[in-house]
């Protein structure tokens, strides 16, 4: 693998993306990577070496610190009085809660924006997303703080914020750096953790959908971004009680691994290693809340309990016979979507034309997996983990494991499986489950598999278990490829 500098920087953090901040190599995947990134600096003086470092980055003058009221009290308060004693200006833009990543929202930020040298944006996803969006637009750079090790969308090239009612990836420069103290990761609420761990287990669901839209229809994928996750597996597999219950070398250890993450996504140039089917349904969930005016879960704690779904979704596939694929895959009308969706339904509409087959082009897929079955089975094998494992870490972990423990009914969230293909132009496994016929009619069955039951079913157990198949994965870390090269966890 071959290394060219950009920005020589100490790297305090350990991890597959150590060596790779602030350079560009060479991938086995073929590709040239970069990571803009200098510094993921997680440690208990990192705020206090924050103004060095910005001063290495060429900032001089006034900073634009961007917090929400709950995060300027946890970190806001002391970055802007460090920034300040080492010479920094320091203009404030604090939003009272509620907040949520709204174009608006992000456009207010972006008003604030003048002659500051960058901004710092001192929270977690969602003070993050708005101050990345301004960030990139005004041309100007942002460094991140942390404060919650919630999700892993610090150190991606994307901001996710509601567009027009629709939640939208948009591209958007990453942070020069990142810096923060675990004690006050740690100190943010408990269940925020919890949420982060869910989060970043997504990925295993998301990285086999990447795979599964290149083999399909001959776009890129590269491995790399799942097996530096596969590292963090391993590395969290006994911190799980720590995140739990806050304690902040485990939550350091977990912020880490969301940083990685968010790396894997500025590696591939797309959020797709990071982001399947599960968090489509999140997304639509989240949509739901807004258009009646009520509050969403957590975005870790929906994306977890869609990781199982998703998840269920890919072991029934693994056991279908593939003669009896028939496809239920269709395009709902604009009267069906203007129902669902009410004023959003236009922005809807436009996401899904982007993925829409003709019935020809349809057939023509199913045949490419009947003849390709083999490959393709074995390939999701080894990618794939079972519902029930990842349930067991979410348990562990202190994370929701079914609807009603997001605030969710059952009937919401079986809406949640069959509709949210319909928000984004994405290929996901919900996509595939509509092409092979799972879904519409077995929805019901999926909802069982993934929870152990109907509404009234204990969250213990259930029909469906994968226990037992497919022994030797087991949600350990990711294997190396067949025939080596890559870099293995």
């Amino acid at each position: 693998m071959v290394v060219q500098d950009l920005v020589p920087e100490e790297v305090r953090m350990r991890g597959p993306f150590s060596d790779k901040l602030g350079r560009r190599w060479t991938c086995p995947c073929g590709r040239e990577h970069e990571i803009s990134t200098r510094w993921a600096d997680v440690d208990p003086a990192a705020l206090e070496r924050l103004p060095a470092r910005l001063r290495g980055e060429g900032w001089r003058g006034k900073v634009l610190l961007v917090a929400d009221e709950v995060t300027y009290e946890a970190a806001g308060r002391e970055v802007s009085h460090i920034l300040k004693g080492s010479g920094f200006g320091v203009k404030e833009r604090v939003f009272p809660l509620p907040l949520k990543a709204t174009e608006e929202r992000a456009s207010e930020v972006l008003r604030e924006v003048g002659p500051e040298a960058g901004l710092v944006a001192a929270g977690s996803g969602t003070v993050n997303d708005l101050a990345k969006w301004a960030a990139g637009l005004a041309g100007k750079p942002y460094a991140a703080v942390p404060t919650a090790a919630s999700m892993n969308g610090y150190t991606s090239p994307i901001s996710a914020l509601l567009v027009r009612g629709v939640k939208r990836t948009v591209p958007s420069p990453p942070p020069v750096g990142t810096s923060a103290d675990p004690d006050v990761v740690a100190s943010a609420p408990r269940k925020m953790a919890p949420a982060g761990y869910a989060d970043l287990r997504s990925k295993v669901v998301a990285d086999v959908d990447w795979w599964l839209v290149g083999w399909l229809f001959g776009e890129y994928y590269c491995p790399f971004p799942r097996e530096a996750i596969g590292f963090w597996e391993g590395e969290l597999n006994g911190r799980l009680s720590g995140v739990r219950e806050g304690d902040p070398e485990a939550v350091g250890a977990l912020l880490r691994a969301l940083l990685d993450s968010g790396f894997g996504m500025a590696v591939a140039g797309t959020s797709s290693p990071a982001s399947g089917g599960e968090h489509l349904i999140s997304h639509w969930l989240d949509m739901r809340a807004t258009l009646r005016g009520g509050e969403a879960a957590l975005h870790g704690e929906q994306v977890g309990v869609g990781t199982l779904v998703a998840s269920t979704l890919y072991g029934m596939w693994l056991e279908s016979d593939p003669e009896d694929w028939k496809t239920t895959l269709g395009t709902p009308s604009s009267e069906e979507l203007c129902r669902r969706y009410g004023p959003w339904a236009g922005e809807v509409e436009t996401e899904l034309r982007r993925k829409a087959l003709s019935p020809e082009m349809a057939r023509d897929l199913i045949r490419k997996l009947r003849e390709g079955w083999e490959e393709v089975r074995e390939e999701v094998v080894v990618r794939w983990v079972p519902p029930e494992v990842l349930k067991e870490e979410l348990r562990k972990v202190g994370a929701p494991t079914r609807p009603e423990e997001l605030g969710v009914p059952w009937d919401v969230f079986r809406e949640a499986l069959l509709y949210s293909r319909e928000i984004r132009g994405r290929w996901t496994v919900l996509d595939t489950a509509y092409l092979v016929g799972i879904l519409p009619d077995r929805a019901e069955e999926a909802l069982e598999r993934a929870f152990g039951g109907g509404p009234a079913a204990a969250s213990s157990g259930g029909p469906g278990s994968y226990r037992g198949a497919f022994r030797g994965r087991r949600g350990r870390p990711f294997p190396a490829r067949r025939g080596g090269g890559w870099w293995g966890g």
